[in-house]
């Protein structure tokens, strides 16, 4: 919950196993892309986007690839450390 009082945990129990499943998917692709941005390592924010749904549907592996090299040139002053 957020209020004027700040940001609070609201617990709500376990989830049907069907939506936990669709919600720890996301977040594995999400600490994916964590672990490529703290490690510094381009692949493994590649592999994050692959296991992105919208991506998956919109683009081929290829293209994801091509996108995440586009992104990383553009980009490549601020990335200079990454592998």
């Amino acid at each position: 919950m957020v209020d004027k009082q700040g940001v609070s945990p609201c617990y709500i129990g376990n989830l049907p196993p069907h939506l936990a499943a669709l919600n720890q998917a996301n977040v594995s692709a999400q600490e994916l892309a964590l672990k490529g941005i703290m490690e510094k390592d381009k692949t493994k924010i590649f592999y994050s986007l692959l296991l992105d749904p919208l991506t998956g549907a919109r683009l081929t592996i290829d293209e994801t690839r091509q996108m995440v090299d586009e992104l990383f040139q553009v980009e490549a002053k601020y990335l200079k450390d990454f592998k």
